[in-house]
Protein backbone atom coordinates (compact mmCIF):
# COMPACT_ATOMS: atom_id res chain seq x y z
CA UNK A 1 0.00 0.00 0.00
CA UNK A 2 1.69 3.15 -1.22
CA UNK A 3 1.54 6.62 1.02
CA UNK A 4 -1.60 8.19 -1.10
CA UNK A 5 -3.56 4.62 -0.38
CA UNK A 6 -2.66 4.74 3.19
CA UNK A 7 -3.99 8.10 3.61
CA UNK A 8 -7.60 7.06 1.75
CA UNK A 9 -7.53 4.11 3.82
CA UNK A 10 -7.51 6.39 6.74
CA UNK A 11 -10.77 8.18 6.04
CA UNK A 12 -13.85 6.42 7.27
CA UNK A 13 -17.26 6.67 5.19
CA UNK A 14 -18.23 8.79 2.48
CA UNK A 15 -14.81 10.61 3.05
CA UNK A 16 -12.84 7.08 1.56
CA UNK A 17 -12.50 8.59 -1.89
CA UNK A 18 -13.89 11.71 -1.66
CA UNK A 19 -10.10 12.98 -1.78
CA UNK A 20 -9.99 11.76 -5.63
CA UNK A 21 -13.28 12.21 -7.10
CA UNK A 22 -16.78 12.68 -6.79
CA UNK A 23 -19.99 11.98 -8.22
CA UNK A 24 -22.35 14.91 -8.94
CA UNK A 25 -25.95 14.92 -6.87
CA UNK A 26 -28.26 17.52 -7.13
CA UNK A 27 -30.39 18.75 -4.08
CA UNK A 28 -33.55 17.34 -5.97
CA UNK A 29 -31.71 13.89 -6.72
CA UNK A 30 -33.31 13.42 -10.14
CA UNK A 31 -30.64 11.68 -12.66
CA UNK A 32 -30.26 13.90 -16.09
CA UNK A 33 -27.71 11.56 -17.90
CA UNK A 34 -27.77 9.18 -20.80
CA UNK A 35 -28.51 5.59 -19.07
CA UNK A 36 -31.77 4.57 -20.13
CA UNK A 37 -32.39 2.09 -17.30
CA UNK A 38 -32.68 4.58 -14.80
CA UNK A 39 -36.03 6.57 -13.74
CA UNK A 40 -35.78 10.26 -14.52
CA UNK A 41 -38.70 10.89 -12.46
CA UNK A 42 -37.87 9.01 -9.27
CA UNK A 43 -35.17 11.18 -6.84
CA UNK A 44 -32.71 9.63 -5.11
CA UNK A 45 -30.22 8.87 -7.73
CA UNK A 46 -26.69 10.85 -9.05
CA UNK A 47 -26.73 13.39 -11.49
CA UNK A 48 -25.02 11.51 -13.98
CA UNK A 49 -22.63 8.78 -14.40
CA UNK A 50 -19.29 11.16 -14.50
CA UNK A 51 -16.76 11.94 -12.30
CA UNK A 52 -15.82 15.14 -11.07
CA UNK A 53 -11.97 15.84 -9.27
CA UNK A 54 -9.79 18.55 -11.09
CA UNK A 55 -9.64 20.04 -14.31
CA UNK A 56 -9.13 17.26 -16.40
CA UNK A 57 -12.54 15.92 -15.45
CA UNK A 58 -14.86 17.59 -17.53
CA UNK A 59 -18.79 16.66 -16.97
CA UNK A 60 -21.53 17.98 -19.31
CA UNK A 61 -25.07 17.51 -18.19
CA UNK A 62 -27.33 19.05 -20.90
CA UNK A 63 -25.64 22.57 -22.59
CA UNK A 64 -23.25 23.10 -19.64
CA UNK A 65 -19.87 21.82 -18.98
CA UNK A 66 -18.07 22.09 -15.78
CA UNK A 67 -15.01 20.70 -14.27
CA UNK A 68 -13.57 20.13 -10.15
CA UNK A 69 -15.85 19.54 -7.63
CA UNK A 70 -18.68 22.34 -7.24
CA UNK A 71 -19.44 24.34 -4.05
CA UNK A 72 -22.88 22.73 -3.24
CA UNK A 73 -21.41 19.21 -3.33
CA UNK A 74 -18.97 20.03 0.01
CA UNK A 75 -21.81 22.28 1.31
CA UNK A 76 -24.00 18.95 1.70
CA UNK A 77 -21.93 18.62 4.87
CA UNK A 78 -20.57 21.76 5.60
CA UNK A 79 -23.30 23.12 6.53
CA UNK A 80 -23.98 23.10 10.26
CA UNK A 81 -21.37 23.92 12.65
CA UNK A 82 -19.51 26.64 12.24
CA UNK A 83 -21.84 27.31 8.60
CA UNK A 84 -18.46 27.94 6.71
CA UNK A 85 -20.47 26.23 3.48
CA UNK A 86 -22.95 28.06 3.01
CA UNK A 87 -21.75 31.34 4.43
CA UNK A 88 -19.25 30.91 1.59
CA UNK A 89 -22.12 30.86 -0.65
CA UNK A 90 -24.05 34.36 1.16
CA UNK A 91 -26.37 32.06 2.66
CA UNK A 92 -27.62 32.20 6.36
CA UNK A 93 -30.26 30.11 8.13
CA UNK A 94 -33.11 31.72 9.20
CA UNK A 95 -36.97 30.20 10.52
CA UNK A 96 -39.36 31.91 8.21
CA UNK A 97 -39.01 30.93 4.59
CA UNK A 98 -40.35 34.15 3.32
CA UNK A 99 -40.41 35.20 0.47
CA UNK A 100 -43.37 33.45 -0.64
CA UNK A 101 -43.19 31.40 -4.13
CA UNK A 102 -45.71 32.20 -7.06
CA UNK A 103 -47.90 29.88 -5.77
CA UNK A 104 -47.78 30.97 -2.01
CA UNK A 105 -45.67 28.27 -0.40
CA UNK A 106 -42.50 28.69 1.34
CA UNK A 107 -39.27 28.45 0.29
CA UNK A 108 -37.73 24.53 -0.46
CA UNK A 109 -35.76 23.37 2.21
CA UNK A 110 -32.04 23.40 1.68
CA UNK A 111 -29.84 21.18 3.81
CA UNK A 112 -33.45 20.63 6.03
CA UNK A 113 -33.26 24.53 7.05
CA UNK A 114 -34.54 27.65 4.81
CA UNK A 115 -32.21 30.42 4.14
CA UNK A 116 -31.23 34.14 3.80
CA UNK A 117 -29.39 35.39 1.32
CA UNK A 118 -26.88 37.76 2.30
CA UNK A 119 -23.27 38.21 0.15
CA UNK A 120 -21.07 35.16 -0.80
CA UNK A 121 -17.43 35.61 -0.07
CA UNK A 122 -15.92 37.29 -2.71
CA UNK A 123 -14.18 34.22 -3.73
CA UNK A 124 -16.92 32.89 -4.47
CA UNK A 125 -19.06 35.94 -6.66
CA UNK A 126 -18.71 35.18 -10.51
CA UNK A 127 -18.26 39.05 -10.89
CA UNK A 128 -14.21 39.49 -10.60
CA UNK A 129 -11.33 41.94 -11.26
CA UNK A 130 -10.75 43.22 -14.73
CA UNK A 131 -7.67 41.29 -15.16
CA UNK A 132 -9.57 38.24 -14.36
CA UNK A 133 -12.16 35.96 -16.16
CA UNK A 134 -15.73 35.59 -14.93
CA UNK A 135 -15.83 32.75 -12.30
CA UNK A 136 -15.58 32.31 -8.66
CA UNK A 137 -13.17 29.56 -6.79
CA UNK A 138 -14.13 26.38 -5.82
CA UNK A 139 -13.52 24.78 -2.28
CA UNK A 140 -10.68 23.11 -3.52
CA UNK A 141 -8.72 25.96 -5.32
CA UNK A 142 -7.48 27.24 -1.63
CA UNK A 143 -7.86 24.13 0.61
CA UNK A 144 -5.00 21.90 0.11
CA UNK A 145 -4.97 17.89 -0.21
CA UNK A 146 -3.60 17.73 3.67
CA UNK A 147 -6.07 20.33 4.93
CA UNK A 148 -8.85 18.92 2.72
CA UNK A 149 -9.61 16.01 5.17
CA UNK A 150 -7.14 15.74 6.94
CA UNK A 151 -2.80 14.29 6.87
CA UNK A 152 -4.20 11.21 9.02
CA UNK A 153 -3.76 12.62 12.16
CA UNK A 154 -6.49 13.97 14.36
CA UNK A 155 -6.28 17.77 15.45
CA UNK A 156 -8.09 19.21 18.60
CA UNK A 157 -9.76 21.23 16.34
CA UNK A 158 -10.25 21.47 12.05
CA UNK A 159 -8.28 24.73 12.54
CA UNK A 160 -5.41 22.89 13.35
CA UNK A 161 -5.10 21.09 10.21
CA UNK A 162 -6.28 24.03 7.75
CA UNK A 163 -2.92 25.05 6.13
CA UNK A 164 -3.96 28.11 4.26
CA UNK A 165 -2.86 31.50 5.06
CA UNK A 166 -4.60 34.81 3.24
CA UNK A 167 -1.35 35.79 2.76
CA UNK A 168 0.25 33.11 1.16
CA UNK A 169 -1.57 34.06 -2.39
CA UNK A 170 -1.59 37.93 -1.61
CA UNK A 171 1.41 38.42 0.89
CA UNK A 172 1.74 41.82 2.51
CA UNK A 173 2.34 45.54 1.60
CA UNK A 174 5.70 44.97 2.61
CA UNK A 175 5.87 41.82 0.95
CA UNK A 176 5.82 39.22 -1.65
CA UNK A 177 4.23 36.19 -0.81
CA UNK A 178 7.28 34.10 -1.76
CA UNK A 179 9.44 36.85 0.38
CA UNK A 180 7.17 36.40 3.93
CA UNK A 181 8.93 33.55 6.41
CA UNK A 182 7.33 30.34 6.81
CA UNK A 183 4.58 30.43 9.34
CA UNK A 184 3.43 34.21 8.71
CA UNK A 185 -0.75 33.67 9.74
CA UNK A 186 -0.12 31.58 12.32
CA UNK A 187 2.92 32.48 14.39
CA UNK A 188 1.26 30.85 17.86
CA UNK A 189 2.88 34.19 19.72
CA UNK A 190 6.03 32.82 18.58
CA UNK A 191 9.03 34.69 16.76
CA UNK A 192 9.61 33.02 13.25
CA UNK A 193 12.04 34.77 12.10
CA UNK A 194 12.52 36.49 8.57
CA UNK A 195 14.02 34.44 6.10
CA UNK A 196 11.81 33.97 2.74
CA UNK A 197 10.43 31.18 2.48
CA UNK A 198 10.90 31.19 -1.28
CA UNK A 199 9.24 29.08 -4.10
CA UNK A 200 9.26 25.14 -4.50
CA UNK A 201 10.07 23.26 -8.20
CA UNK A 202 8.26 20.11 -7.22
CA UNK A 203 5.28 19.12 -5.66
CA UNK A 204 4.09 16.36 -3.19
CA UNK A 205 3.56 13.00 -3.99
CA UNK A 206 -0.55 13.32 -2.59
CA UNK A 207 -0.75 16.10 -5.78
CA UNK A 208 1.13 15.34 -8.10
CA UNK A 209 -0.54 11.53 -8.17
CA UNK A 210 -4.00 12.38 -8.90
CA UNK A 211 -4.09 16.65 -9.58
CA UNK A 212 -3.95 18.05 -12.31
CA UNK A 213 0.02 19.21 -13.01
CA UNK A 214 0.20 23.05 -14.22
CA UNK A 215 3.49 24.77 -15.49
CA UNK A 216 5.12 25.96 -12.11
CA UNK A 217 6.59 29.06 -14.19
CA UNK A 218 9.04 30.57 -11.75
CA UNK A 219 8.27 28.04 -8.78
CA UNK A 220 5.08 26.85 -6.73
CA UNK A 221 3.96 29.22 -4.11
CA UNK A 222 4.46 27.31 -0.61
CA UNK A 223 2.05 27.57 2.05
CA UNK A 224 2.35 28.92 5.76
CA UNK A 225 3.73 25.18 6.40
CA UNK A 226 5.98 25.08 3.96
CA UNK A 227 3.70 23.05 1.57
CA UNK A 228 3.53 23.93 -2.33
CA UNK A 229 0.45 25.01 -4.30
CA UNK A 230 0.00 22.59 -6.87
CA UNK A 231 -2.20 25.29 -8.29
CA UNK A 232 -0.53 28.47 -7.38
CA UNK A 233 2.63 29.74 -9.31
CA UNK A 234 5.03 32.73 -9.45
CA UNK A 235 5.47 34.40 -12.75
CA UNK A 236 7.71 37.19 -12.41
CA UNK A 237 6.23 39.08 -9.75
CA UNK A 238 2.69 37.89 -10.45
CA UNK A 239 0.50 35.57 -8.92
CA UNK A 240 -0.95 33.03 -11.06
CA UNK A 241 -3.89 30.98 -9.25
CA UNK A 242 -5.35 27.84 -11.39
CA UNK A 243 -8.68 26.76 -10.70
CA UNK A 244 -10.12 23.54 -11.16
CA UNK A 245 -13.67 25.56 -12.94
CA UNK A 246 -10.78 26.42 -15.46
CA UNK A 247 -10.37 29.44 -14.87
CA UNK A 248 -7.09 30.96 -14.45
CA UNK A 249 -6.94 34.00 -12.23
CA UNK A 250 -4.06 36.63 -11.60
CA UNK A 251 -4.12 36.86 -7.51
CA UNK A 252 -4.10 41.00 -6.42
CA UNK A 253 -0.45 41.59 -4.48
CA UNK A 254 -0.81 43.89 -1.99
CA UNK A 255 2.86 44.96 -2.22
CA UNK A 256 2.26 46.28 -5.75
CA UNK A 257 -0.92 47.74 -4.71
CA UNK A 258 1.05 49.34 -2.29
CA UNK A 259 4.01 50.35 -4.79
CA UNK A 260 1.28 51.43 -7.61
CA UNK A 261 -0.68 53.47 -4.95
CA UNK A 262 -3.62 51.48 -6.62
CA UNK A 263 -5.68 51.36 -3.63
CA UNK A 264 -9.39 51.41 -3.89
CA UNK A 265 -10.17 54.13 -1.47
CA UNK A 266 -7.82 55.64 1.33
CA UNK A 267 -9.74 53.68 3.91
CA UNK A 268 -8.00 50.49 2.40
CA UNK A 269 -4.28 52.02 2.46
CA UNK A 270 -4.37 53.07 6.04
CA UNK A 271 -5.90 49.96 7.53
CA UNK A 272 -3.60 47.94 5.31
CA UNK A 273 -0.63 49.76 4.68
CA UNK A 274 -0.26 52.98 7.29
CA UNK A 275 -1.33 51.50 10.29
CA UNK A 276 1.40 48.68 10.50
CA UNK A 277 -0.35 47.32 13.86
CA UNK A 278 -2.99 45.39 12.04
CA UNK A 279 -1.02 43.51 9.60
CA UNK A 280 0.58 42.27 12.22
CA UNK A 281 -2.13 41.24 14.95
CA UNK A 282 -4.96 40.56 12.76
CA UNK A 283 -6.23 37.92 10.29
CA UNK A 284 -7.25 39.55 7.32
CA UNK A 285 -11.01 38.65 7.29
CA UNK A 286 -11.06 40.31 10.92
CA UNK A 287 -11.71 43.22 8.75
CA UNK A 288 -13.22 41.50 5.75
CA UNK A 289 -15.43 39.12 6.74
CA UNK A 290 -17.93 41.80 7.38
CA UNK A 291 -20.77 39.79 8.52
CA UNK A 292 -21.04 36.48 10.44
CA UNK A 293 -23.44 34.10 11.17
CA UNK A 294 -24.81 34.52 14.78
CA UNK A 295 -27.05 32.17 16.37
CA UNK A 296 -27.80 33.44 19.86
CA UNK A 297 -28.43 30.76 22.96
CA UNK A 298 -28.40 27.30 22.45
CA UNK A 299 -31.91 26.50 24.84
CA UNK A 300 -31.96 22.65 25.47
CA UNK A 301 -34.21 20.89 27.41
CA UNK A 302 -33.93 17.06 28.40
CA UNK A 303 -36.94 15.58 29.58
CA UNK A 304 -36.17 12.48 30.72
CA UNK A 305 -40.41 11.95 31.79
CA UNK A 306 -41.10 11.50 27.81
CA UNK A 307 -43.92 8.58 28.54
CA UNK A 308 -44.19 4.79 28.12
CA UNK A 309 -44.47 2.82 25.35
CA UNK A 310 -47.49 0.24 24.62
CA UNK A 311 -45.70 -2.23 26.94
CA UNK A 312 -45.08 0.25 29.59
CA UNK A 313 -41.30 0.74 28.92
CA UNK A 314 -40.00 4.66 28.81
CA UNK A 315 -39.79 5.68 25.59
CA UNK A 316 -36.44 6.31 23.94
CA UNK A 317 -34.23 8.84 22.21
CA UNK A 318 -31.13 9.20 20.43
CA UNK A 319 -28.42 9.34 22.76
CA UNK A 320 -25.72 11.58 21.06
CA UNK A 321 -23.12 11.50 23.80
CA UNK A 322 -23.08 7.98 24.44
CA UNK A 323 -23.41 7.35 20.54
CA UNK A 324 -19.83 9.44 19.82
CA UNK A 325 -18.69 8.21 22.31
CA UNK A 326 -18.78 4.44 21.68
CA UNK A 327 -15.92 4.11 19.46
CA UNK A 328 -14.91 0.98 17.22
CA UNK A 329 -11.43 0.23 16.55
CA UNK A 330 -11.38 1.97 13.03
CA UNK A 331 -12.15 5.17 14.66
CA UNK A 332 -15.95 5.59 13.54
CA UNK A 333 -18.80 5.96 16.46
CA UNK A 334 -22.19 4.37 17.19
CA UNK A 335 -23.38 7.05 14.73
CA UNK A 336 -21.01 6.72 11.76
CA UNK A 337 -23.16 4.19 9.39
CA UNK A 338 -25.35 6.23 7.14
CA UNK A 339 -28.90 5.64 8.34
CA UNK A 340 -27.73 4.61 11.74
CA UNK A 341 -29.60 6.49 15.29
CA UNK A 342 -27.22 5.81 17.52
CA UNK A 343 -27.43 4.51 20.92
CA UNK A 344 -30.89 5.21 22.39
CA UNK A 345 -32.19 6.18 26.23
CA UNK A 346 -34.64 7.22 28.04
CA UNK A 347 -36.38 10.30 27.16
CA UNK A 348 -36.11 13.39 24.51
CA UNK A 349 -33.65 16.27 24.10
CA UNK A 350 -34.78 19.40 22.31
CA UNK A 351 -33.36 22.18 21.72
CA UNK A 352 -34.23 25.88 20.10
CA UNK A 353 -32.42 29.39 20.00
CA UNK A 354 -32.85 33.33 21.44
CA UNK A 355 -32.29 34.45 18.48
CA UNK A 356 -30.30 34.99 15.10
CA UNK A 357 -27.97 37.97 14.13
CA UNK A 358 -25.52 38.70 10.95
CA UNK A 359 -24.41 41.96 11.35
CA UNK A 360 -21.33 43.90 12.76
CA UNK A 361 -19.11 40.48 14.27
CA UNK A 362 -17.51 40.18 17.85
CA UNK A 363 -13.84 40.24 17.72
CA UNK A 364 -11.76 38.24 19.75
CA UNK A 365 -8.34 36.43 19.78
CA UNK A 366 -7.89 32.97 17.89
CA UNK A 367 -5.76 30.21 18.90
CA UNK A 368 -2.86 31.65 16.51
CA UNK A 369 -3.20 34.65 18.47
CA UNK A 370 -4.38 36.95 15.95
CA UNK A 371 -7.63 39.14 16.00
CA UNK A 372 -10.22 37.45 14.55
CA UNK A 373 -14.16 37.68 13.99
CA UNK A 374 -16.13 35.58 16.73
CA UNK A 375 -19.29 33.95 16.59
CA UNK A 376 -21.48 31.81 19.45
CA UNK A 377 -20.51 28.68 19.61
CA UNK A 378 -22.58 26.95 22.14
CA UNK A 379 -24.25 28.80 24.65
CA UNK A 380 -26.05 26.42 26.13
CA UNK A 381 -28.92 26.78 28.92
CA UNK A 382 -30.66 23.97 29.74
CA UNK A 383 -34.09 22.74 31.60
CA UNK A 384 -33.98 18.99 33.04
CA UNK A 385 -36.90 17.12 34.11
CA UNK A 386 -36.96 13.80 36.08
CA UNK A 387 -38.95 10.78 35.30
CA UNK A 388 -40.88 11.98 37.81
CA UNK A 389 -42.07 15.15 36.41
CA UNK A 390 -39.93 17.12 38.99
CA UNK A 391 -38.13 20.37 37.16
CA UNK A 392 -34.70 19.80 38.76
CA UNK A 393 -32.95 22.30 36.53
CA UNK A 394 -34.40 25.59 34.61
CA UNK A 395 -32.77 27.65 32.76
CA UNK A 396 -29.11 27.00 34.06
CA UNK A 397 -26.21 27.99 33.03
CA UNK A 398 -22.37 25.79 33.65
CA UNK A 399 -19.27 27.57 35.08
CA UNK A 400 -16.13 27.56 33.32
CA UNK A 401 -13.79 26.86 36.41
CA UNK A 402 -10.80 26.14 34.14
CA UNK A 403 -10.96 29.79 32.25
CA UNK A 404 -11.54 31.48 35.71
CA UNK A 405 -8.22 30.04 36.99
CA UNK A 406 -6.33 31.03 33.88
CA UNK A 407 -7.73 34.61 33.64
CA UNK A 408 -7.70 34.85 37.90
CA UNK A 409 -10.24 37.22 37.81
CA UNK A 410 -13.22 37.44 40.48
CA UNK A 411 -16.49 36.76 38.22
CA UNK A 412 -16.20 32.57 37.26
CA UNK A 413 -17.36 32.70 33.06
CA UNK A 414 -20.02 31.03 32.45
CA UNK A 415 -20.05 28.32 30.74
CA UNK A 416 -21.09 30.17 27.21
CA UNK A 417 -18.87 29.84 23.98
CA UNK A 418 -17.88 32.85 21.45
CA UNK A 419 -15.87 30.69 18.92
CA UNK A 420 -13.13 32.35 16.54
CA UNK A 421 -13.71 31.51 13.34
CA UNK A 422 -13.09 32.16 9.48
CA UNK A 423 -16.47 32.54 8.67
CA UNK A 424 -16.01 32.84 4.60
CA UNK A 425 -17.73 35.88 4.15
CA UNK A 426 -14.82 38.05 2.79
CA UNK A 427 -16.13 41.30 0.76
CA UNK A 428 -14.41 43.35 -1.63
CA UNK A 429 -15.70 46.12 0.85
CA UNK A 430 -14.23 45.78 4.24
CA UNK A 431 -15.72 46.59 7.75
CA UNK A 432 -15.40 50.53 8.11
CA UNK A 433 -12.94 52.00 10.60
CA UNK A 434 -16.20 53.06 12.84
CA UNK A 435 -17.22 49.47 12.60
CA UNK A 436 -14.74 48.14 15.35
CA UNK A 437 -13.39 51.63 16.42
CA UNK A 438 -16.83 53.30 17.54
CA UNK A 439 -18.19 49.34 18.49
CA UNK A 440 -18.75 48.13 21.75
CA UNK A 441 -19.89 44.96 20.42
CA UNK A 442 -17.05 44.30 17.86
CA UNK A 443 -14.93 45.21 21.29
CA UNK A 444 -17.12 42.40 23.57
CA UNK A 445 -19.12 45.09 25.18
CA UNK A 446 -22.11 43.82 24.01
CA UNK A 447 -24.73 45.98 21.79
CA UNK A 448 -24.87 49.44 22.32
CA UNK A 449 -22.11 48.88 25.27
CA UNK A 450 -24.04 45.91 27.29
CA UNK A 451 -27.66 48.14 27.65
CA UNK A 452 -29.79 46.03 26.25
CA UNK A 453 -31.82 42.28 27.30
CA UNK A 454 -30.85 43.46 31.19
CA UNK A 455 -34.03 41.80 32.55
CA UNK A 456 -32.76 38.00 31.76
CA UNK A 457 -32.16 37.13 35.44
CA UNK A 458 -36.41 37.93 36.07
CA UNK A 459 -39.48 36.47 35.45
CA UNK A 460 -40.70 38.96 33.30
CA UNK A 461 -44.66 39.15 33.74
CA UNK A 462 -46.63 41.20 31.01
CA UNK A 463 -50.07 41.47 32.33
CA UNK A 464 -52.22 44.44 34.19
CA UNK A 465 -49.29 46.44 35.80
CA UNK A 466 -49.59 48.71 38.73
CA UNK A 467 -47.28 51.64 37.13
CA UNK A 468 -46.73 53.43 40.47
CA UNK A 469 -45.04 50.34 42.26
CA UNK A 470 -44.45 47.78 38.94
CA UNK A 471 -46.54 44.84 40.59
CA UNK A 472 -48.83 43.16 39.12
CA UNK A 473 -52.40 43.14 39.58
CA UNK A 474 -53.85 39.83 38.90
CA UNK A 475 -53.42 37.07 41.44
CA UNK A 476 -53.57 34.67 38.81
CA UNK A 477 -51.36 35.04 36.08
CA UNK A 478 -48.93 33.45 33.74
CA UNK A 479 -44.95 34.39 33.67
CA UNK A 480 -44.17 35.79 29.87
CA UNK A 481 -40.60 34.89 29.44
CA UNK A 482 -39.19 32.59 31.92
CA UNK A 483 -36.14 33.77 33.95
CA UNK A 484 -32.23 32.78 33.55
CA UNK A 485 -30.50 33.76 36.33
CA UNK A 486 -26.96 33.70 35.32
CA UNK A 487 -27.56 35.86 32.66
CA UNK A 488 -27.89 39.79 33.16
CA UNK A 489 -26.33 41.14 29.72
CA UNK A 490 -27.08 40.13 26.48
CA UNK A 491 -25.46 36.91 24.37
CA UNK A 492 -22.86 38.93 22.28
CA UNK A 493 -21.24 40.43 25.81
CA UNK A 494 -17.70 39.26 26.53
CA UNK A 495 -16.70 41.78 28.87
CA UNK A 496 -18.81 43.26 31.47
CA UNK A 497 -17.57 45.39 34.41
CA UNK A 498 -14.07 44.55 33.46
CA UNK A 499 -14.37 40.71 33.80
CA UNK A 500 -14.75 37.44 31.36
CA UNK A 501 -18.21 36.46 31.47
CA UNK A 502 -18.02 34.33 28.64
CA UNK A 503 -15.30 31.85 27.34
CA UNK A 504 -13.51 31.79 23.93
CA UNK A 505 -13.13 29.25 22.04
CA UNK A 506 -12.43 25.63 23.97
CA UNK A 507 -9.33 24.00 21.92
CA UNK A 508 -6.73 26.60 21.65
CA UNK A 509 -4.75 28.24 24.80
CA UNK A 510 -4.23 31.39 22.95
CA UNK A 511 -8.56 31.51 22.07
CA UNK A 512 -9.41 34.59 24.72
CA UNK A 513 -11.37 37.75 24.60
CA UNK A 514 -9.45 41.05 23.26
CA UNK A 515 -7.81 41.64 26.52
CA UNK A 516 -7.49 45.26 27.85
CA UNK A 517 -4.86 46.65 25.50
CA UNK A 518 -6.21 46.06 22.62
CA UNK A 519 -9.47 46.93 23.80
CA UNK A 520 -8.14 49.95 24.89
CA UNK A 521 -6.59 50.96 21.96
CA UNK A 522 -9.46 50.23 19.86
CA UNK A 523 -12.27 52.68 22.28
CA UNK A 524 -12.59 55.60 20.23
CA UNK A 525 -16.17 56.09 20.61
CA UNK A 526 -15.57 59.96 22.07
CA UNK A 527 -13.76 60.58 18.77
CA UNK A 528 -16.63 62.87 17.64
CA UNK A 529 -16.88 64.81 20.88
CA UNK A 530 -13.22 66.48 20.52
CA UNK A 531 -13.86 68.95 18.06
CA UNK A 532 -17.92 69.21 17.90
CA UNK A 533 -18.33 70.02 22.19
CA UNK A 534 -16.77 73.52 20.99
CA UNK A 535 -19.08 74.03 18.26
CA UNK A 536 -21.58 76.60 20.68
CA UNK A 537 -17.87 79.04 20.98
CA UNK A 538 -18.56 80.75 17.91
CA UNK A 539 -15.27 82.38 18.10
CA UNK A 540 -13.50 79.34 18.09
CA UNK A 541 -15.64 77.35 15.69
CA UNK A 542 -15.45 80.12 13.35
CA UNK A 543 -11.64 80.15 12.92
CA UNK A 544 -11.66 75.99 12.86
CA UNK A 545 -14.46 75.05 10.66
CA UNK A 546 -15.13 75.87 7.06
CA UNK A 547 -19.08 77.12 5.93
CA UNK A 548 -22.11 74.88 4.96
CA UNK A 549 -22.53 71.00 5.48
CA UNK A 550 -19.25 69.15 4.94
CA UNK A 551 -19.70 65.40 2.88
CA UNK A 552 -17.77 62.92 4.73
CA UNK A 553 -14.76 62.74 2.56
CA UNK A 554 -14.59 66.61 3.18
CA UNK A 555 -15.01 66.33 6.90
CA UNK A 556 -11.79 64.19 6.35
CA UNK A 557 -9.64 66.14 4.53
CA UNK A 558 -10.84 69.17 6.80
CA UNK A 559 -9.34 67.00 9.92
CA UNK A 560 -6.21 66.11 7.56
CA UNK A 561 -5.79 69.79 7.35
CA UNK A 562 -6.10 70.61 11.18
CA UNK A 563 -3.55 67.96 12.11
CA UNK A 564 -1.11 69.35 9.58
CA UNK A 565 -1.20 73.26 11.04
CA UNK A 566 -0.91 71.59 14.48
CA UNK A 567 1.68 69.96 13.45
CA UNK A 568 3.52 73.26 12.77
CA UNK A 569 2.77 75.19 15.75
Amino acid sequence: MNRLDQFGHQLTGRHRNDYRKIFPYSNDGFYEGKDPTIDKKQAGHMLTHQIQATRKSKVTVGDVTCSGIPVETCNSCHNRGKRIGVTYQGLMEFPYGSPFSPTGSKQPKLHTKNYLIISDDLHHQIKSRPENPRGGLLCQDCHTTIDMHGDGNIPGTTLAQVEVECQDCHGTPEMYPWELPLGHGEEFAQSIGNTPRGIANSLLQQTAAFATTYDKKDGYLLSARGNPYGNVVRDGDKVIMHSASGNDFQVPLLKQLAQDDAWRNSGAMVAMASVKKHAESLECYACHASWVPQCYGCHVDVDVDYGKDKDGKPKMDTDWIASGSARNPDGSTAESPLGAGGLNSPGKVSETRSYLRWEEPVLGINGEGRVTPLMPGCQVIWTVRARDGRTVANNQIALAYDEQQELGQERTPLGLDMAPVQPHSAQRKARTCESCHNNPKAQGYGISGGVYQLRYPENVVEDLIDQKTGKVIPAKHSVQIPSIEALDFDLSTIIKDGQQVQTVGSHWPLSRALPQEIRDAMDRTGLCMGCHREMTNVDLWARVSEPGRLTDAQHIELMNKMLQAYSKN
